[in-house]
């Protein structure tokens, strides 16, 4: 078996501001596109001939098994990449993040949707 690529140099670089960027997030809209212009970037940075509209084969899916998607045809394009690296891991770990920030945004508006009902009933 070949050594598998790792890129996690290229991870460490952009991590700071991800995680940054989520914090501030407010939105669920928000999470969402911090991770799929992150995700892409990280892409773009693997693979820079990447075309640019790929960026819309990319979601966050947080109801879904693996919480993200990648649709082809760039999944079909980083085929090949996923399968000798830890590009998968990585992003897996992106998802992660995002995830735990859309839980803690979905948990904040439950919160605030009950205050709000509990204080009309005053």
């Amino acid at each position: 078996m070949s050594d598998m690529i790792s890129f996690t140099k290229y991870e460490k670089e952009i991590i700071h501001h991800y995680r940054e960027t989520l914090m501030e997030a407010k939105r669920i809209d928000d999470v969402a596109n911090t991770f799929i212009d992150t995700v892409f970037k990280l892409f773009k940075t693997i693979v820079p001939d990447l075309p640019d509209n790929y960026i819309e084969y990319i979601g966050f899916a947080p109801e879904a098994n693996k919480k993200y998607i990648i649709d082809n045809p760039l999944k079909e394009y980083l085929e090949d990449v996923f399968e000798k690296s830890d590009l998968e891991s990585i992003v897996e770990r992106l998802v992660e993040m995002a995830y735990n920030r859309y839980k803690h945004l979905v948990h904040e508006k439950e919160q605030k949707n009950y205050s709000d009902v509990f204080f009309r009933k005053q």
